[in-house]
């Protein structure tokens, strides 16, 4: 391979490096963003999030709809769909409430595989998301991305965001939130003291202390607490954070669509971030028949690049 060859290679790889974080970690900082942060929205005063009416859990008869996905270790086939319209996303409001075991509904483990496209066809990494509920209701998602083929040979170490909490009446509880990108050296960590009402954001050389609201999610959570408050019609707010700042999302369900993946097809519903026009946006469809997960994350750029995260595999375990 030639050096004009290798240094074509690098460059492409760092951008997708550079779309891969924004992506999953809005909030870095490069060329790519606009005036404003991607995925930031910040209204003063903020918004109070609307809390979802919880879920009442099933009785006999109401168990959860068959599914080939809810066999255990039974991988869901996908291939690459078309993309289609953006707009911007984020987290769910849960209000805080005594921790209690998790709702029979959910399962208590799974793993849901991620490809990572950049544009229509272009492969860049995976996302490996974690789900694991225990007996007394202490819960813990995981999130590790990582560049594949060519790209890993530019792109080292991985990205991985945990949370760690309680299941509640009304959903998920989120104690503490991490973000590790590349080594422990850079990790970002929040704090959540329910009691007192405060977040703490350790950035590992500082800390900052503000006012934690009901329901506050961080980036991870808020896409499971759809499994125990599925939003309904119209428009809502929640508050997440990403263990740097806190901020107030707004979202717009679009309503039902139907999303094909290879031979899968899938019931979701379509939410949309409210943005403005020219602004960084993204979109979110939840699996409306395996308990709200989501199925395809995509998300496009000021100049209309786009990345998109869509399910490959779910496995319960």
């Amino acid at each position: 391979m030639n050096r004009l060859a290798k240094t074509l290679l690098f460059a492409l790889a760092i951008s997708l490096l550079v779309h891969l974080l924004l992506f999953f970690f809005p909030d870095v900082p490069s060329e790519f963003t606009l005036k404003e942060e991607p995925l930031r929205m910040e209204l003063v005063p903020p918004p109070k999030p609307v809390k979802f009416k919880p879920i009442a859990p099933p009785g006999p008869k109401r168990a959860p709809a068959p599914s080939r996905t809810e066999k255990t270790a039974s991988p869901l086939a996908a291939s690459e769909p078309a993309p289609e319209p953006m707009s911007r996303s984020s987290p769910a409001p849960v209000a805080a409430s005594e921790p209690q075991a998790a709702p029979s509904r959910v399962p208590l483990h799974a793993k849901l595989t991620f490809r990572v496209f950049r544009g229509q066809d272009i492969m860049v990494g995976t996302a490996v998301h974690t789900w694991d509920i225990q007996d007394d209701g202490h819960y813990e998602i995981t999130n590790q991305v990582e560049a594949t083929g060519i790209f890993s040979l530019f792109v080292k170490g991985a990205i991985e965001q945990v949370s760690e909490g309680q299941v509640t009446g009304e959903g998920l509880r989120p104690d503490r939130y991490t973000v590790t990108r590349g080594g422990p050296e850079n990790r970002q960590t929040a704090r959540f003291d329910w009691k007192e009402g405060k977040l703490t954001l350790d950035s590992g050389s500082s800390e900052k202390t503000v006012a934690l609201e009901p329901g506050t999610q961080d980036q991870l959570s808020f896409l499971y607490q759809f499994a125990y408050t599925p939003p309904k019609e119209g428009v809502f707010t929640f508050i997440a954070t990403d263990a740097r700042k806190i901020d107030t999302y707004e979202y717009r369900i679009l309503g039902e669509e139907t999303l094909r993946t290879g031979t899968q097809k899938y019931r979701t519903l379509h939410l949309a971030k409210l943005h403005d026009t020219g602004v960084e946006g993204t979109e979110i469809w939840l699996d409306m028949d395996h308990y709200y997960w989501p199925v395809q994350v995509m998300m496009s750029d000021s100049k209309g690049n786009v990345l998109r995260q869509m399910i490959d595999k779910i496995e319960i375990r």
